[in-house]
């Protein structure tokens, strides 16, 4: 039931996937990354191919079982990001070359991660709020260090991604009191969550992806992607993460990696 210590055996949680819902709401709710996905993609009609393709990049890019894929799958990335530029409803110019939007995906799917491993297994020891103290705080920073990797696959300058975790809370904490949701971003949470285009299994599935997803979210994001929550949800939701963690890190560690060894799997064909 030992919490994941490195870089890879994070990546390889099945649990970590409980956070791509938020991760994506925060990626559209930077007005360029809202405005781009507006304009150039039509990934709410489907989702599940929009996850696929976020976690072969990030397996390409973390795990050594799928490091030959990685070239190949920067390939795909920038091939589709390319015409990825415009003028979103206020008039700003935007383009996925940007690297502040680049920086900001990155840090949306490294701090969604640590929120699920967090529910889980809990604060590294010794390490909260960035702190470096003993083994378990260099761990830490050796995990978030190692997330940079994403970002200069996007394009990311190597020296734009914080220099420790410290440095990235501030950085966070200042990115997201800065969001201003758009309607572009309001309308994609709308269309996401709604997935009218999926198949009936994953509509089944989505009131819970959706309240998972709305309950990691910072509060003011929450607001203004007018996703309802109250104390009863706070409630509900502090029950559902009760029995995951009394579940999650006593089922077999094959169970809890077959998400991964499966979409790896599709990088290898």
């Amino acid at each position: 039931m030992t919490a994941p210590t490195g870089t890879e055996d994070l990546a390889r949680e099945a649990v970590v996937l409980a956070g791509a819902g938020a991760a994506i709401l925060l990626q559209v709710s930077h007005p360029s990354v809202g405005a781009g996905v507006a304009q150039h993609s039509d990934f709410a009609a489907d989702p599940l191919k929009r996850l696929r393709h976020t976690l072969q990049f990030v397996y390409a890019a973390v795990l050594p079982e799928a490091g030959a894929a990685r070239e190949r799958v920067a390939g795909w990335v920038g091939a589709a990001h390319g015409p990825v530029q415009g003028t979103d409803a206020t008039g700003r110019s935007y383009s996925a070359a940007d690297p502040q939007a680049q920086l900001w995906v990155t840090a949306t799917l490294y701090w969604a991660a640590e929120q699920a491993r967090w529910r889980i297994w809990g604060e590294w020891p010794d390490a909260v709020a960035g702190g470096h103290g003993g083994r378990a705080g260099s761990e830490a920073e050796a995990v978030y260090r190692d997330y940079a990797v994403l970002g200069t696959l996007l394009g990311m300058p190597a020296d734009l991604w914080p220099e420790d975790r410290a440095a990235f809370a501030r950085y966070w904490d200042a990115a997201v009191g800065s969001l201003e949701v758009t309607d572009d971003a309001r309308a994609i949470c709308r269309d996401l969550f709604a997935a009218e285009a999926a198949p009936w299994w994953l509509r089944r599935v989505m009131p819970l992806v959706r309240f998972v997803s709305a309950g990691m979210l910072p509060v003011r994001i929450r607001h203004q992607l007018g996703l309802d929550w109250d104390g009863a949800d706070s409630r509900r939701e502090d029950a559902l993460w009760g029995v995951l963690r009394a579940v999650y890190p006593r089922l077999p560690l094959r169970w809890r990696q077959l998400p991964a060894r499966l979409v790896v799997r599709t990088l290898q064909v």
